[in-house]
């Protein structure tokens, strides 16, 4: 039964650090798609970037969103 307690925490771990990173990444992708969301925007409208910088920002609001939402899940 010792044995089964060091394996049970390290599967947690790899767990956890695994969903990490997963957020991660995507918080990478969103910030990109957003920013070049802007980029097209700003192209398809004529304007000078106005809508990159706004995209940015929604962006990352978005993505700390989705990791909060991932580390409520964790910690239950």
């Amino acid at each position: 039964m010792s044995q089964q307690k060091p394996r049970k925490d390290l599967k947690n771990t790899l767990n956890t650090a695994a969903r990490l990173s997963g957020s991660a990444i995507q918080m990478g992708v969103v910030i990109y798609l957003s920013v070049q969301g802007g980029k097209w925007l700003d192209g398809h409208f004529g304007t000078e970037k106005i809508f990159m910088p706004i995209c940015t920002l929604l962006g990352v609001a978005i993505s700390i969103y989705l990791v909060l939402q991932q580390l409520k899940k964790i910690q239950n």
